[in-house]
């Protein structure tokens, strides 16, 4: 009887062992979790050694293939931009036209999944922050704008709206870089 007393009385210890360490622990790690991404929120990824493939800015190669990408806002609050998912040919130079009949001021930002994640979290914590990314554009209501692109190694990527709140609202899209998937010239 004594000898399951003193196993009941370790049990409990480690019991209040393990209950401290998690109490102690557990709001390190929840707030590491909100902390800042490496980097700096003007970094151009594309530029960065060791960088997912995704192409770079065109540097006077012709142009072969126009997508016209348009931003629509919903009367039940959704922001969207049609089409939502782009095939593109490795190796092509890409123009797209973004056109904004919206009536909210929009970004449009091509990058790997990891950056877009990345750079939303700068968005949320510099929202007034400018932009001069060679891969992103802003758009204001009513208007137009152009993004050229060179697409290189075959991968899949997103484009999307980081103005805070947007990409939650649904502007946010795949871009599919595959020789067997691609339709040519004219979107």
């Amino acid at each position: 009887m004594l000898k399951f007393q003193w196993i009941t009385q370790i049990m409990k210890l480690l019991t209040l062992i393990c209950i401290s360490f998690v109490s102690v622990a557990l709001p390190t790690w929840a707030g590491n979790a909100e902390a800042a991404p490496k980097g700096q929120p003007h970094e151009r990824p594309y530029e960065t050694p060791g960088h997912e493939p995704m192409g770079k800015p065109n540097d006077g190669v012709p142009v072969d293939r126009i997508i016209k990408v348009n931003i629509k806002e919903t009367q039940s609050g959704y922001m969207l931009f049609e089409p939502d998912a782009i095939q593109i040919a490795s190796g092509s130079v890409v123009r797209f036209i973004i056109i904004n009949s919206g009536a909210l001021d929009h970004e449009f930002m091509l990058g790997s999944f990891d950056e877009i994640a990345k750079h939303q979290h700068w968005m949320r914590k510099f929202p007034d922050m400018e932009h001069d990314y060679a891969n992103s554009v802003s758009i204001r209501s009513g208007e137009v704008e152009e993004l050229v692109w060179q697409f290189s190694d075959a991968t899949n990527m997103e484009f999307a709206c980081l103005i805070p709140g947007h990409r939650e609202a649904g502007m946010w899209g795949v871009i599919m870089v595959h020789d067997h998937l691609a339709p040519t010239r004219e979107n």
